[in-house]
């Protein structure tokens, strides 16, 4: 299902409410049975027997989070050490409490977590979401000690260390990178994308028993695609499925556009047509004979949905089609060259802003940076707010590609896809994932929902994979993942 993302000060305000109603602790005591519960679940899976746990906690309410935890741990009958670095005591009441608790339970506390025995499993309860300086002292060594555990390692909240909203570190060194990262209340944009998407290791929500409203951020889920898995109708035919016309594949780059083609074809588009740019472009796919070759421009009108930009280039004759493209009245997935062509030229993104047919642009951070004219540092450093920026400049859809792809509209609603690996890391993965955009919009599905599948099932496509996976596998793999869930409704 999809997961809703609230702002600091929206998590914030939910979390005095929760406790004006309930009370000033049961959050925390609550946050603290979901850890020791899932921890007690995760070392049951792996058949450990001895149950060792060792527990950092920090100075404020996630190290209460920890404490609280460390208590339900030790109530369950584990072996646990509670380690306050450097002997601080926690500074937030919550906290205080949550250790006095602990200390009429007969818990000890330690000041140096590598005088702990060897433990099975390993807590991060240092720093939660309002980190915002560096970590030094006596916690960047329990950091570095907790990186270093050969046993599951568990972050609760977000690991600490990270930007709960970009996704990047803190500081210039990295902070805890877990196995599983329990996130309460809601789930955290930075836990998805840069360094968070590899920190966070399995990512866990519990809402903790508490009404957490909707906002305009949330990661994608597949409750948001269910018309795309709906099972097709048997009584059809092919222009029931639309027709898709890819425009790109100059001299040089005509496989950009074949792959495109191919994803076109294979996410079930009807019938597609690849109007290759390149002065000797071949006449046939020998690999997928159904794509139909034009030997001149096609009539945009005349197909369900265009993509452009493809192995494309930049040259005059690639301007004035994605200018003819621009004009067009068809839904249009924008990539590649056809966002530099756009980016260098002001009066192509008033083209793209007063276009009325569903529009797509899928940059990476570098096109996006162009087409904001800022430098792609600007863009990364907090991919969500440039995304949202571009989609509003452009009134399209953007697909702001990378680990934890970020979706956004004009009206700023935002998704950030949880799918996907580091196999999509391969020359070709983003010109499949426009093909698979057009296919989608040819066949007929709402324009968020055909944005939202196809980044999904693109991410999707490429998990479990280490090795030995090239672009062309990607619409393969998601349409028979999508087609083992059709069976399943």
């Amino acid at each position: 299902m999809s997961l809703t993302i609230l702002t600091a000060d929206d998590l914030q305000n939910l979390e005095m409410r929760a406790a004006n109603q309930l009370g000033p602790d049961t959050l925390m005591r609550r946050a603290g049975a979901a850890a020791a519960a899932l921890i007690e679940k995760r070392l049951e899976s792996a058949g450990v027997e001895t149950r060792r746990v060792t527990v950092l906690a920090g100075p404020g309410n996630n190290g209460g989070d920890a404490i609280a935890c460390a208590c339900e741990l030790r109530e369950k009958g584990m072996e646990v050490s509670l380690v306050l670095p450097g002997g601080r005591r926690p500074t937030s009441a919550l906290a205080l409490a949550q250790l006095e608790r602990w200390r009429k339970a007969g818990g000890d506390t330690v000041d140096d977590p590598y005088m702990t025995a060897k433990a099975d499993c390993v807590v991060d309860g240092l720093f939660g979401t309002g980190l915002s300086k560096p970590i030094t002292g006596d916690y960047l060594d329990a950091v570095l000690w907790f990186n270093e555990r050969q046993a599951l390692k568990v972050s609760l909240d977000i690991p600490s260390g990270l930007n709960a909203v970009t996704g990047h570190w803190v500081s210039s060194y990295p902070g805890c990178s877990a196995d599983v990262t329990l996130t309460f209340l809601c789930t955290k944009a930075g836990l998805y994308m840069y360094e968070g998407a590899d920190a966070a290791g399995d990512i866990v929500l519990d809402e903790l028993d508490v009404s957490v409203p909707l906002s305009s951020l949330s990661v994608t889920g597949e409750d948001e695609l269910v018309h795309v898995l709906a099972p097709r109708k048997k009584n059809t035919h092919k222009g029931d499925y639309g027709r898709v016309a890819v425009i790109g594949g100059t001299d040089g780059y005509i496989g950009a556009s074949i792959l495109a083609s191919r994803a076109a074809l294979i996410s079930g588009a009807g019938l597609v047509t690849l109007e290759c740019a390149a002065e000797h472009a071949p006449h046939v796919d020998m690999l997928y004979p159904e794509i139909m070759y034009a030997t001149k421009p096609v009539d945009l009108e005349q197909f369900s949905a265009v993509v452009i930009g493809c192995g494309l280039g930049q040259s005059e004759a690639a301007k004035a089609r994605v200018i003819e493209a621009l004009a067009c009245s068809r839904p249009l997935v924008i990539d590649a060259d056809a966002l530099n062509i756009i980016a260098a030229d002001i009066k192509l993104q008033d083209m793209v802003l007063a276009r009325r047919a569903p529009t797509v642009l899928t940059p990476h951070p570098g096109e996006a940076a162009r087409l904001l004219r800022r430098d792609t540092a600007g863009v990364t450093a907090d991919r969500v707010a440039a995304c949202r920026e571009l989609a509003v400049q452009t009134g399209a859809i953007v697909v702001l590609k990378g680990a934890g792809t970020v979706i956004s509209m004009r009206s700023s609603r935002t998704w950030i896809n949880p799918t996907g690996s580091a196999m999509l890391a391969t020359g070709g993965s983003g010109d499949v994932l426009a093909g698979m955009i057009g296919a989608m919009f040819a066949q007929g599905y709402d324009m968020v929902e055909s944005v939202l599948a196809a980044v999904y099932y693109h991410g999707m496509a490429a998990e479990g994979f280490e090795a030995g996976f090239t672009a062309g596998d990607i619409a393969p793999n998601a349409m028979a993942i999508i087609d083992v869930k059709r069976t399943r409704l």
